[in-house]
């Protein structure tokens, strides 16, 4: 339960898991609360799991969590494992925060084991006492499933930008600052906006791809304001990643929360340096001032001076990108991540990295 988005993506439309030789059964789950719909889905899962009785029943993301916990007690799976890919309560308030707090420690208390993709991550989640008093490990250097380098590459040829885009990018002489991700409030699109405002101001010369799907925020004002002075080049979801990336000279992920943010080690892998938020997860994904660096959480201005400190020396820059490569090579090899996720699943944690 939960997916791999990109790795879905990657299978040339097979989403269902035939082409890598994998049985595939649907289960149907709405992404927001709704109790009807999700008691059915819940009885659903039940209903498959007592079909195929598994050894280990995997989940991610908050719903699919929740409801494959409860699931899988019901149905007296042996092994049922949370990978937490983030706390959606950190940048709640009120009652919302309390709810989603109880949520977590609920999946949590349910898992027979918890799987960070971040030590950030797990640190945050036995700080806010969300655990459920399970033991919470983190494989390797963390994320969901590392990244494929080859995939993933300089020079790669991959489904190009719309024309238009792709047009108006290659006319201009501006350095081209991207974003990728869905356009929500969480991921800190308005700090981004106002930081391009900053280095607008010192004249600097630059130009904003976005590509994400709308989930959230509306920033048409924001984004009219902005592209007073600054360019802004908007494409939407996409497939696949590399062709925009292949445009940008850096990306910028201001999120003010993340598990591990894979699409900065997509961008590595390729070359791409980033800048991210001090965030939770966020800051895990980079090495300051060696494959990126990281700015304060919320802060335009912080956000700017780092920006700029990769904007105003091409050099610098490539040095960067070919560092973060490096880095993606070596600590986050999907094999490598993987087998690690693998040998959790079987119960082998004594040798998987580091733990409470």
């Amino acid at each position: 339960m939960g997916g791999h988005p990109r790795l879905q993506r990657r299978s040339g439309g097979h989403r269902d898991g035939s082409a890598a030789g994998v049985d595939f059964a649907a289960l149907s789950m709405r992404r927001e609360p709704s109790p009807v719909s999700d008691l059915r889905s819940l009885a659903g899962a039940v209903k498959l799991l007592w079909r195929l009785r598994p050894d280990v029943l995997v989940y991610a993301t908050p719903k699919a969590s929740l409801l494959g916990s409860i699931a899988g007690r019901i149905a007296r799976v042996p092994r049922v494992v949370y990978e937490l890919w983030g706390l959606r309560l950190e940048t709640a308030q009120g009652v919302a925060r309390r709810v989603f707090a109880a949520l977590e420690s609920t999946t949590s208390r349910l898992s027979t084991l918890v799987i960070a993709n971040s030590v950030s991550l797990a640190d945050r989640a036995r700080s806010l006492g969300v655990t459920g008093g399970r033991r919470v490990i983190v494989l390797g250097a963390g994320s969901s499933h590392g990244v494929d380098s080859e995939f993933f590459a300089p020079g790669v040829e991959a489904a190009a930008l719309t024309p238009e885009t792709a047009r108006r990018l290659a006319e201009s002489d501006r350095l081209t600052v991207g974003f990728i991700g869905r356009i929500h409030p969480d991921k800190g699109i308005d700090t981004l906006i106002d930081a391009l405002r900053i280095l607008s101001g010192r004249g600097r010369k630059v130009q904003l791809l976005l590509v994400g799907g709308e989930d959230g925020a509306v920033l048409d004002d924001e984004l009219g304001q902005l592209r007073d002075v600054v360019p802004v080049h908007i494409e939407g979801f996409a497939d696949d990643v590399r062709g925009a990336l292949s445009a940008m000279d850096l990306l910028v992920l201001p999120s003010r929360r993340e598990g591990f943010p894979n699409v900065v080690l997509e961008a590595a892998a390729m070359e791409i340096p980033a800048v991210v938020s001090d965030a939770t997860g966020c800051r895990d994904s980079v090495v300051h001032g060696v494959t990126g660096r990281i700015a304060r959480t919320g802060d335009a201005t912080s956000l700017a001076n780092e920006i700029d400190v990769l904007l105003e020396d091409d050099e610098l820059r490539t040095k960067t990108g070919r560092a973060a490569r490096e880095n993606a090579v070596r600590h986050f090899s999907q094999r490598d991540i993987w087998a690690l996720h693998s040998r959790a699943w079987r119960g082998d944690i004594d040798a998987v990295g580091p733990t409470d």
